[in-house]
């Protein structure tokens, strides 16, 4: 049995950057990896907000980490009847998933993290209602537990210490099926010099893209919400590249699929000695699934929660309560809106979806790549609110109305999350949340 002050379940985004900066602030850590650290990271790049490495402490990407992002984008409502050429969004850049990894694995190791990779988390280790560690499976087949102070489950999708984590923890073990996109991405060689990509949102509760930003390359991606019946994302990549004129041989990158969350991060993230954190937590864009960006700042933001927490000898809820009242009040109330705003736009049939696009009162630019962007979201709001006396559809005014006045309400309630922890004020804001999302009727209009 090995005792350490910090066990990290899981080396990707948050995982890595809140091992780092624990060992740094001088406590033992050990960051366990189901992967080889030499396959960590998506084989693939994704978009990222710039000015989180500076927020976080990071040195900003260079390449070939900092990969070429010079694309303007056609995007499409599901029926393609017209579009809207989107600029690169300012402030945005594209990194190579799977140098961002090394440097991160680099970053920890040297600040004095243990890491131990090809390790499998079996589940927590606990005391009565608390995690105070993991068991883990080495590569060699001997189990064995880590003790802990503090456990964080940083394991993504699989939330491998959550979905064991004892009852009544605040937050659920097991996802709704429709919280989630089902995925598939495949890059291959270009043949043409086309730079323009396209994106194709709400198609089949979903979204689409052929993305030519890489000199060479062309990437596709197909997405959905995982409802029964859903068409599966691989062969929707597939029927893409049969209508695609400039698509090579080669499997460059890719040729997989992953779940990822397009919800609200849940309404808190800690136990008495456990954490969860990035995808685990939810803590993403409902919109577009992106979570790099917030999986840092939430990382970093528990991190600095569990220095204090140690230097005072506590691990309790409410010692732990900075970590989820920060987040919930600037990254979580950016994003928590976008949920409001998907599931209104995925249960219209997609011809009146198309007619929201073409009267142009939702604009793909208002959210499209937006990465939570306070001013471009009330943006989208407003542009409801104004052009409703252009709808000739009046079933879809009440339900537009609903969703503005919903959507702001949700981001300012998330705004007042309650700073210091009080059981009965969590539990208010918690019954007022429900209430919110409970005005989103299942079926809008006839």
């Amino acid at each position: 049995m090995d005792n350490v002050d910090v066990v990290i379940a899981g080396a990707g985004v948050a995982g890595c950057l809140a091992a780092r900066d624990l060992a740094k602030a001088g406590h033992s850590v050990a960051l366990v990896e189901r992967k080889a650290k030499e396959a960590l990271g998506h084989d693939w790049w994704d978009a990222v907000r710039e000015s989180i490495f500076e927020e976080v402490g990071m040195p900003r990407p260079e390449p070939p980490e900092l990969m070429e992002h010079k694309d303007k984008t056609t995007v499409y409502p599901p029926l393609m009847t017209m579009s809207t050429v989107v600029p690169p969004t300012p402030g945005k850049i594209h990194i190579d998933r799977k140098h961002f990894a090394k440097r991160q694995i680099h970053y920890a190791v040297d600040a004095g993290v243990r890491l131990m990779d090809k390790t499998a988390v079996i589940g927590p280790v606990t005391d009565s209602n608390s995690v105070c560690g993991i068991a883990v499976r080495t590569s060699e087949g001997a189990q064995k537990e880590i003790r802990a102070k503090f456990t964080i489950d940083a394991t993504g999708m699989s939330a491998a210490i959550r979905r064991k984590a004892p009852a009544g923890q605040g937050f659920p073990r097991v996802m709704k099926r429709g919280d989630m996109f089902v995925t598939y991405r495949e890059i291959r060689n270009r043949t043409s010099d086309n730079d323009m990509g396209i994106v194709i949102f709400g198609i089949d509760n979903g979204v689409r893209w052929v993305d030519r930003s890489q000199t060479g390359l062309i990437d596709f991606f197909a997405g959905a919400l995982n409802y029964p019946g859903r068409k599966s994302p691989r062969a929707a990549v597939r029927e893409m590249m049969s209508k695609t004129d400039d698509v090579g041989d080669k499997l460059m990158r890719g040729g997989y699929g992953a779940p990822i969350p397009v919800r609200r991060c849940f309404d808190h993230f800690i136990g008495d000695g456990f954490l969860i954190c990035g995808d685990s937590a939810c803590q993403c864009n409902p919109i577009d699934g992106s979570g790099i960006a917030s999986s840092l700042k939430a990382a970093s933001l528990a991190a600095r929660t569990i220095h204090a927490a140690l230097e005072n000898g506590r691990s309790d809820i409410e010692a732990l309560w900075p970590y989820v009242a920060e987040y919930k009040r600037t990254q979580g109330a950016d994003f928590a809106p976008f949920e409001v705003l998907q599931k209104c736009m995925i249960s219209f049939p997609q011809a009146d979806l198309e007619a929201l696009f073409r009267r142009k009162i939702i604009k793909p630019e208002s959210f499209w790549g937006s990465s939570g962007n306070k001013q471009k979201k009330e943006s989208a709001i407003e542009k409801i609110l104004k052009l409703l006396k252009l709808l000739d559809k009046p079933g879809m005014i009440p339900v537009l109305l609903q969703t503005a006045k919903l959507s702001k309400e949700l981001g300012e309630h998330f705004r007042e999350f309650p700073e210091q922890y009080d059981s009965a004020a969590f539990d208010s804001w918690k019954r007022k949340t429900d209430e919110i999302m409970a005005s989103l009727p299942e079926k809008y209009y006839e």
